[in-house]
């Protein structure tokens, strides 16, 4: 195949993607309890699967929970995306978060998976607020009860991700695909 059918191809599987790769950052109104529901039993999950995380949170500045990210792949495109809450150690939200990227490359299939960041402290807080945190995490991936232990640091975040169904193997976070949206602006 000649290099600019296979570019063309690319492209063209790129703009059907990037519509599916859209998500908005706070769920609809009339979403938002289940949705907060669903990230409360996701932090109590995270902290039964993790020794030692439920200190990691109150020492930190802040987490942001995704109860349910997808991951899909089709053909020569793909992407990640999700939606999360942005709380404080003591429990109280402060805002909405989003993940939100697009790949290229042979890609097929679909996973869901729930995820947590902790922030360390109040810069890491700050930065992310304003949508400039940047790079690349990689974090633990937790199997089950007890299973994982605490994860370290990296770039003043910490991630864990828990599988919906089935196993996973190691994750990769890009920071800057990770967007927020204050509480009160809807």
């Amino acid at each position: 195949m000649r290099t600019s059918s296979v570019l063309g191809l690319v492209l063209i599987t790129s703009m059907l993607v990037a519509p599916l790769s859209g998500c908005s950052t706070a769920p609809k109104v009339g979403n938002r309890a289940e949705f907060l529901d669903r990230a409360s039993s996701s932090r109590s999950w995270f902290e039964r699967s993790v020794y030692g995380l439920r200190d990691q949170i109150q020492d930190s500045a802040g987490y942001v929970i995704f109860p349910n990210v997808t991951q899909y792949g089709i053909l020569f495109g793909g992407g990640t995306m999700g939606r999360g809450a942005l709380y404080r150690p003591d429990g109280s939200q402060v805002g909405w978060a989003a993940i939100n990227t697009g790949s290229i490359g042979l890609q097929a299939g679909v996973q869901g998976f729930r995820m947590i960041m902790v922030l360390e402290d109040e810069a890491v807080v700050r930065k992310f607020m304003a949508n400039q945190l940047g790079g690349q995490v990689a974090g633990v991936v937790v199997f089950g009860a007890g299973g994982s232990a605490k994860a370290p640091f990296r770039r003043g975040v910490a991630c864990y991700q828990g599988a919906n169904k089935g196993l996973m193997a190691g994750m990769n976070i890009g920071l800057d695909y990770i967007r927020y949206k204050p509480l009160d602006s809807g």
